[in-house]
């Protein structure tokens, strides 16, 4: 999950490279900066302009060639060497960005490395760090989770970059559920709505919920939208919500037959959960034709793959399933097998 949301990280890194208040000086007083300005215009001007710095012993001027070589698809080995040259010689932008990529990486292992890389940086340096080890404390990846940590330095990530949607999403997630902070109420779907209207699923799934949780009247539409937003995204638990709202007319007029297709739609994704209810729609003849033969597989389909409610169906209505015939229902499980997979 630490994974989530990293897809821009490097970017981060690069984009401070070029703006760091550390290197914010006159440019006549700072070649570091006159080159890094160039990365915008002309990389390989740039590349030119950070060689003689890169000579004269400047580790960050190496971090900064480092990264300006991987930006114009130059050497790759030469960018690591120099990457390795600039951290032993003590470059912040160096430790930023190592640490940045061992967070990025698909290796839980690296994961302490990189916190104690991020964990070190001067305090200028700190505020680019503060989104990937925000994340890092709040679901303990290479550290003991500390939610209350982990939510200050996603607090101090909203404020330094706005526009990280992942960061909104989770600090709405903290002011929604109490992570470390208490649960706000009005805080919670302002950071929640900042990310859903970014087109995060996630963001407009749980800002669908808490909507439909606050039980208004004339929130329950735009409730009802952001959860079809989600569930248009293939969002999981979007799709079962949106199909409970269908079936129930939860913001909406109720359209059991177009509650059934989402049902089913979850179902092959792989849900237990949407699969049994997909199940009891069709045994009942509930938004379409009745099959009690393909209903009971789903829903025994859906107790096998460890939905407890299904398994509760399963006994209440034991007597009339054990009428059905077994070679039938089994053949139905198999097909849906075949063609979704056994759910989950």
């Amino acid at each position: 999950m630490l994974k989530t949301g990293y897809v821009a990280l490097l970017a981060v890194g690069t984009i401070w490279l070029t703006c760091s208040p550390v290197q914010a000086h006159s440019s006549a007083l700072d070649p570091l900066s006159d080159a890094l300005e160039l990365l915008r215009t002309d990389p390989s001007a740039a590349v030119a302009a950070l060689e003689p710095l890169v000579a004269a012993g400047d580790p960050e001027a190496a971090a900064s060639l480092a990264s300006a070589l991987e930006f114009t698809g130059g050497d790759p080995e030469r960018s690591e060497r120099l990457w390795a040259q600039a951290l032993r010689d003590g470059s912040q932008n160096a430790r930023l960005n190592i640490g940045l990529r061992r967070l990025m990486n698909d290796d839980p292992a690296d994961d302490a490395e990189a916190i104690g890389w991020l964990e070190g940086l001067d305090a200028k340096y700190r505020p680019a760090a503060a989104y990937p080890l925000g994340r890092a404390y709040l679901f303990g990846a290479g550290v003991q989770q500390d939610l209350k940590k982990g939510t200050r330095l996603i607090q101090t990530a909203v404020r330094a970059d706005p526009g990280n949607v992942d960061a909104q999403f989770l600090l709405g997630r903290a002011y929604q559920d109490g992570w470390g902070v208490p649960v706000d109420v009005a805080a919670a779907p302002t950071h929640l709505s900042l990310a859903a209207d970014s087109g995060d699923p996630r963001a407009q799934w749980n800002l669908g919920m808490l909507l439909l949780d606050g039980g208004a009247p004339s929130e329950l539409a735009t409730a009802y939208r952001y959860v079809r937003q989600a569930a248009e995204q293939n969002f999981e638990s979007g799709m079962i919500s949106l199909a409970v709202m269908l079936a129930v007319g939860q913001g909406v007029a109720p359209d059991p037959a177009e509650a059934r297709l989402w049902y089913a739609r979850a179902a092959e994704n792989g849900s237990a959960h949407a699969l049994r209810a997909l199940g009891m729609m069709i045994l009942v003849g509930e938004g379409g034709a009745s099959d009690p033969v393909k209903g009971a597989a789903y829903v025994g389909l859906a107790a096998e793959g460890g939905d407890a409610n299904a398994a509760i169906l399963l006994r209440q209505f034991a007597k009339p399933l054990s009428q059905l015939p077994r070679a039938d229902i089994d053949a139905a499980k198999a097909k849906w097998v075949k063609d979704h997979g056994a759910p989950r």
